[in-house]
C-alpha cells in the first residue's frame, strides 16, 4: 500500500494530523507557533487545503522546515490550474522536504469530474517525481471508484461515521475491480473548542453551511447522509443547523467534550486530520486550544 506521509493503515490505528486554513486568519508568526506545538503534542502530519496558487506549496515548505513534520495540501482544484503547474510546485516541496508532501487534488468546479478527471490526473502523475503520493478529493460513486483506480490515496470531506464506511466500501470495490489495493482514506475533521459551547456550535455551522448550501456536489453529498429534508427548507440559510447535522460532520464543544467526538468521527478513516477552527479570526490562542483538546494518544 502506497501512503502519504503520515497514514498508516498497518498497526490498525487512525493516525491524526491537524490542518491550518490560512482563512483562520492566524499571522505567520502565530501559525508557525501553532505547528510547531503540533509537533510536539505528537500530531503526526500537517495539511493545508490549497487555493489554485501556490500560497499552499510555501506554507507546507514553511511548516516542514520549521517543524520537520511531514506536510501535505489536501487540496487544489484542478479546474484552477494545469497538470504542470501543480507538479513543478509539488516538486518543489517533494526535494526540499526530502520526501516528506503529499499532493492531493480535487474536480474543483469541473463540470464532469468524473470524465474530466482521468486525463487530468493521467498527466499529473506524469509530472510528478517518482514516489510523491497523489491523493485524490472524492464524494460521489464515480469519484470514489476513480480514485480508488488512480490515487495513493481517498481525501474525504464532511462525512459522518456511517457515511465513511459507506465510502470504504465503494472505494474497496472498485481498487479490487482494478486489480489494486484499496488505497488509503483521509478526511478534514472540522472541530471547534470554546469554554461557550454556543460559540463552537456556531463557529462549525458556519463553516459548514458554506458547502452544504453551496456546490451542487456538496448539497448531493449532504442530501446522501440524510440532511435532504432540513438543507431543502426555504429559510434554512438563516437557520442555524440542528445540533443532530452539526454532530454528524463535525466536532465542537467546551475542553473536556470534543475529544471524543474527534475520535467517534475518524472510525474507519487511515488518516484523521483535524481541521482547526478558532473562534475570531486570528485567534491563536483558540487554535492551540483546538491541538491540544485533540492530540493524539
Amino acid at each position: 500500500m502506497v501512503l502519504g506521509w503520515g497514514c498508516t493503515a498497518d498497526n490498525g490505528l487512525v493516525e491524526v494530523g491537524f490542518s491550518i486554513d490560512p482563512a483562520q486568519g492566524l499571522s505567520r508568526a502565530d501559525e508557525l507557533d501553532c505547528v510547531r506545538c503540533a509537533a510536539e503534542l505528537g500530531y503526526r502530519s500537517a495539511w493545508t487545503p490549497g487555493r489554485g496558487d501556490a500560497s499552499a506549496f510555501d506554507r507546507c515548505l514553511a511548516w516542514h522546515q520549521a517543524s520537520g513534520l511531514p506536510t501535505g495540501v489536501a487540496v487544489v482544484p484542478a479546474s484552477g490550474q494545469p497538470p504542470e503547474f501543480y507538479a513543478q510546485h509539488a516538486a518543489r516541496v517533494w526535494e526540499g522536504s526530502r520526501g516528506k508532501f503529499t499532493l492531493g487534488v480535487g474536480s474543483g468546479r469541473m463540470d464532469h469530474a468524473a470524465s474530466e478527471m482521468r486525463p487530468y490526473l493521467e498527466e499529473l502523475r506524469r509530472l510528478l517525481p517518482p514516489g510523491l503520493p497523489l491523493y485524490v478529493a472524492a464524494l460521489g460513486p464515480l469519484m470514489l471508484c476513480l480514485a480508488a483506480e488512480m490515487a495513493d490515496g481517498v481525501s474525504l470531506n464532511w462525512c459522518s461515521e456511517d457515511q465513511v464506511a459507506w465510502s470504504r466500501s465503494e472505494v474497496e470495490q472498485a481498487a479490487a475491480v482494478a486489480g489494486r489495493t484499496a488505497p488509503p482514506i483521509a478526511e478534514y475533521i472540522r472541530t471547534a473548542v470554546d469554554a461557550d459551547p454556543a460559540a463552537a456550535a456556531r463557529v462549525l455551522s458556519g463553516a459548514m453551511l458554506e458547502y452544504a448550501l453551496g456546490p451542487v456536489a456538496y448539497r448531493r453529498h449532504f442530501e446522501r447522509m440524510g440532511f435532504a429534508e432540513e438543507l431543502a427548507r426555504p429559510d434554512s440559510a438563516g437557520v442555524p443547523p440542528s445540533p443532530r447535522l452539526l454532530s454528524a460532520v463535525g466536532a465542537w464543544g467546551a475542553p473536556g467534550e470534543v475529544r471524543h467526538q474527534f475520535l467517534g468521527l475518524s472510525q474507519g478513516l487511515d488518516c484523521a486530520i483535524v481541521r482547526v477552527l478558532v473562534r475570531e479570526p486570528g485567534d491563536a490562542k483558540s487554535a492551540r486550544l483546538v491541538l491540544e483538546e485533540c492530540r493524539p494518544g
